[in-house]
């Protein structure tokens, strides 16, 4: 079947920007594989009890969501070079971010920057400075007194939460409404993403995860392609789109749009140039939907991302109205089948009652008042 998407610039630009017409994909190589059946183990001796064990919950035995399996999301690298330009074409008043995302993003930057160079970043980009400033002086985190300088807001909040507040600031100030409706849509998407950020990085540090900051901005990051078709989709096919529910979501996007958000937000990274390793982790993250992350440091970084994003989501639209009733291990949800499986290994067995803590619950309230959500 032929998939029309009639893409449009903001209201007022007053012209239709592009016409993309979709033709199934050939053969697709990203196609997760089905998991085998699993050979009958011999009766062996349970092991002696320890705290991790007694933390962990038994093996998932929850058969897959027929609509979970019969789902294959389309990867970027199925689409011929011509539809990959009509993608572009429609996002090609999209202004591209400031050098100063490519610095913060950069693998270098990561591994050696410290608050001094990140200071001196921002502070070269005055607009982006004061927006950081603003949301760390807002009632979001709570500080004693007022911070007047990105300086003093590392000092306070650490580099990666700075780090994280400009490229959250910097997504949002590409993506701006044309109308009210589309305003409440992309303030939901903003909020989950801060929300989501805000959970990997109190998450990431509690369970002691290496390559922190990279998890944290592959979060923030995986919310680009959702923005950009919030902001870019003509209103009356983005109303077919369902805002809950990640396999929903990527069904609808992939039949209307031809790609799933998230392969959109690979193609705008890979436009503007962003460093492979950052773009993979980003856009890899939504991917956990239909194969289980891998059991390495990188998996258990897109683990703990998916789940944040997912959390963030759910919190920003009112469907999980408070952490601490959060149960992750009873969760039967399509969209976190194949997560579950890390509920059973180190290093992420203790998610679900960190998820769950006082301290962690009391910051997310705080911050979604802040949100007003």
């Amino acid at each position: 079947m032929d998939l029309i998407w009639i893409g449009g610039a903001a209201a007022g630009l007053g012209a239709v920007v592009a016409t993309l017409l979709w033709r199934r994909a050939p053969a697709r190589r990203h196609e997760p594989a089905r998991p085998k059946a699993a050979a009958p183990r011999a009766a062996a001796r349970p092991p002696l009890p320890t705290p991790e064990r007694l933390a962990s919950p038994p093996a998932d035995t929850t058969p897959q969501p027929p609509a979970l399996a019969a789902f294959a999301p389309r990867h970027l690298d199925d689409l011929p070079a011509e539809r990959r330009a009509g993608y572009l074409q429609v996002f090609k008043d999209v202004p591209r971010p400031p050098r100063l995302m490519h610095h913060l993003l950069s693998p270098e930057f990561f591994l050696a920057a410290g608050s001094a160079q990140l200071v001196d970043l921002i502070s070269a980009e005055p607009l982006i400075a004061a927006k950081v400033l603003a949301t760390v002086n807002s009632s979001i985190y709570g500080l004693a007194q007022p911070v007047t300088g990105i300086g003093q807001a590392v000092t306070y909040l650490g580099l990666n939460t700075v780090r994280s507040l400009c490229v959250q600031n910097i997504l949002r100030s590409t993506f701006l409404p044309d109308g009210a409706e589309r305003k409440v849509r992309l303030e939901t998407a903003w909020a989950a993403s801060a929300l989501a950020s805000e959970l990997a990085q109190r998450l990431s540090h509690e369970l002691g995860l290496e390559d922190r900051g990279a998890g944290v901005s592959a979060v923030v990051l995986s919310f680009l392609g959702r923005l950009a078709t919030v902001a870019r989709t003509p209103l009356p096919v983005l109303e077919t789109i369902p805002a809950r529910g990640l396999l929903e979501r990527m069904r609808a996007e992939q039949d209307k749009l031809g790609l799933p958000a998230g392969e959109i937000g690979r193609l705008l990274m890979t436009e503007w140039g962003l460093p492979a390793s950052v773009i993979a982790d980003a856009a890899d993250l939504d991917r956990i939907l239909v194969t289980p992350p891998a059991a390495d440091a990188r998996g258990t970084r897109l683990a703990l991302g998916y789940l944040c994003a997912r959390l963030g989501e759910r919190l920003a639209s009112g469907e999980l109205p408070d952490l601490a009733a959060l149960d992750l291990a009873a969760d039967t949800s399509a969209e976190l089948f194949h997560w579950r499986s890390v509920l059973a290994h180190k290093p992420l067995a203790r998610v679900g009652e960190l998820v769950c803590s006082r301290d962690l619950v009391s910051a997310i309230d705080r911050m979604r008042a802040a949100l007003r959500l």
